[in-house]
């Protein structure tokens, strides 16, 4: 398994204790976390009530919360074990939280019904966002959310950036990138979900694999 810089940096205390506080404190951490919370409600749309559900990777529990809120059957999975004892601080009495590497999902093959991934993939360098696809088809019957941020000439990364100053992801895949990842990790993308309407955001895409 392979190291990337976001693979060490989300494992350091001081990173998963101010998390949330960093993103989605205030009036525009809360609307972009209700914004996150309605775009992957919508790509779960048609899943059944009771379903389980990979949170890939869970971090802080926060959508984790909100799927088991929904009716989901929840297990949260993360490589970092700071983040997971905070997911299991804010989530007293939550689902199972196990510690795993992406590229290698410590489950058999067909374990859940959906596997979520947000706020990851534009993390990865392309092999190993390929490797955590085809895991992710490995370990879903049904249904795969993999969240992508939009590709770097997106006019909202620029505003993101520059104006607000935060940092952007490292890692982006264009239109033709996906098609080729998705067919190579056992995937077909169904639709997609943008994050907010006419604007350059994140964007879930709803995958099957191809067993399914």
């Amino acid at each position: 398994m392979s190291a990337y810089e976001a693979k060490q940096h989300y494992q350091r205390e001081e990173i998963a204790a101010s998390y949330d506080a960093a993103r989605f404190r205030g009036l525009r951490g809360e609307f972009v976390n209700r914004l996150e919370q309605g775009m992957l409600m919508r790509a779960l749309a048609g899943l059944p009530h009771g379903a389980s559900v990979l949170d890939l990777p869970v971090g802080t529990g926060r959508m984790t919360r909100h799927l088991q809120a929904a009716g989901y059957r929840v297990t949260g999975a993360d490589i970092s074990l700071p983040m997971l004892r905070e997911s299991s601080r804010l989530s007293p009495g939550g689902g199972a939280l196990v510690r795993g590497d992406a590229e290698a999902l410590p489950f058999a093959s067909n374990s859940f019904d959906a596997v979520v991934c947000l706020r990851l993939m534009s993390h990865l360098p392309p092999p190993e966002r390929a490797a955590v696809l085809r895991e992710m088809a490995r370990v879903a019957r049904e249904r795969v959310v993999a969240v992508y941020q939009p590709h770097r000439v997106a006019l909202w990364w620029l505003a993101y950036g520059l104006a607000l100053r935060r940092p952007v992801p490292r890692f982006y895949a264009s239109q033709a990138d996906l098609a080729r990842e998705f067919a190579a990790g056992g995937l077909h993308a169904i639709r997609s979900h943008s994050l907010l309407r006419g604007a350059f955001m994140e964007r879930a895409y709803v995958l099957t694999p191809s067993t399914a």
